[in-house]
């Protein structure tokens, strides 16, 4: 299941090319932090450090986006539960 919920945030994120609000405002963070370590570290240990950030930024952003699929999902499937028992369908 996972595997299909990572292929929709796939495609989420072609469709947006990160231009949705959560994605800028990581953005922003990300380049904050960048900005403070630019000043402490040298080229080289910049580009890695840089990457690593992106990297990391990347993954929490998918596991955000997997997470909260499956939250929806989960409530969606209760509240459909809840009117079922309410109308008494089968």
């Amino acid at each position: 299941m996972c595997t299909k919920i990572k292929s929709i945030y796939d495609s989420f994120i072609q469709e947006t090319k990160g231009n949705d609000d959560a994605s800028r405002r990581i953005q922003e963070k990300v380049q904050n932090v960048l900005r403070e370590k630019k000043q402490e570290l040298d080229w080289q240990e910049f580009e890695q450090y840089r990457d690593q950030i992106y990297e990391i930024s990347s993954a929490a952003e998918e596991a955000g986006f997997i997470n909260g699929f499956k939250y929806a999902v989960q409530l969606m499937s209760e509240c459909y539960g809840e009117d079922r028992r309410i109308t008494g369908e089968p």
